[in-house]
């Protein structure tokens, strides 16, 4: 395997996960971190740490960018001087609105940098285990020469088209899992003012056509009362918020999905932000653990 120079900008619970697994594969890699000091166990010699984009991006074959808000992928690639440094490759595997993905690439044309949105699905675990779902906006020739990090990092690539399909089919996938999760909650709210224990409905869920990852992965922590997070509140609520921009550049109805906002609104305001976004419990169905298992 070529050995390239990859820098991760962003190096979270999703970029920790990818660095690890590039560093097993000696890859030469450049991280940066808003708090260094949680990197400090992957420093070696093939692994350096900055406290700059632009320094961690100087020389990159590859950058990847794993950032969240808009806000912040403006202020630690354009604001920062990132561009500027002109890693050869840049990659998007955040969620990134529309908008700002088609200015990311065009600003990284006009630089003669090829850009790409590759935003990924998974949790920690999967980022921990190199088990992560990349959604690309290319397709497969365009990106033959750095496959290895998705075949690294990943299970599968999916191709999605031109640049900005990435984006636009992982805002319909967040959406669909908020939306699932959510009428799980109505579901154990109705059943639960009806005279049915939460217990028993989860176990004829689990066992009925209205299965699903959605279930079989957060039922164990919403019975348990554990939100510890894999994929945050705050972040699902941003990426529902680009859906609902998606939808109406787009005109689409979302007769069932569009009061999703309004949820996570209220999730965050209850002070759920940083937890796991399966804490939405707390302000819908509101199903609680026995006492020995409380948190």
């Amino acid at each position: 395997m070529k050995e390239y120079t990859i820098s991760i900008i962003g190096t979270g619970i999703m970029g920790r996960g990818m660095a690890t697994n590039l560093a097993k594969e000696n890859q030469k890699l450049r991280l940066y971190s808003r708090n260094l000091s949680k990197l400090s166990d992957l420093k070696s010699e093939n692994v350096l740490l900055f406290d700059s984009p632009a320094e961690a991006a100087k020389g990159a074959d590859l950058a990847i960018l794993c950032l969240t808000e808009d806000e912040v992928v403006i202020r630690e690639t354009i604001s920062s001087g990132l561009l500027d440094v002109k890693p050869k490759i840049l990659l998007d595997c955040g969620t990134t609105s529309l908008p700002l993905t088609l200015k990311l690439a065009e600003e990284c044309s006009r630089r003669g940098i090829r850009f790409y949105d590759s935003p990924m699905t998974g949790s920690k675990n999967a980022a921990r285990d190199g088990q992560i779902l990349f959604m690309v906006g290319a397709n497969r020739e365009e990106v033959a020469d750095i496959q290895f990090f998705f075949d690294i990092c990943g299970k599968n690539t999916v191709f999605c088209g031109q640049v900005g399909s990435g984006q636009k089919a992982k805002l319909a996938l967040n959406m669909i899992q908020a939306g699932i999760f959510q009428v799980y909650m109505e579901g154990f709210e109705l059943a639960k003012k009806s005279g049915v224990e939460p217990d028993i409905l989860k176990e004829i869920l689990l066992q009925s056509a209205a299965r699903s990852g959605i279930a079989e992965f957060k039922f164990p922590f919403v019975f348990s009362g554990n939100y510890e997070t894999h994929f945050s509140l705050k972040n699902m609520r941003k990426d529902v918020y680009h859906a609902m921009e998606l939808a109406e550049q787009n005109d689409t109805n979302l007769s069932l999905c569009k009061n999703l906002p309004e949820i996570y609104d209220s999730g965050m305001k209850a002070g759920f932000g940083e937890s796991d976004f399966c804490s939405l419990n707390e302000v819908t169905a509101k199903i609680r653990p026995p006492k020995s298992e409380n948190r």
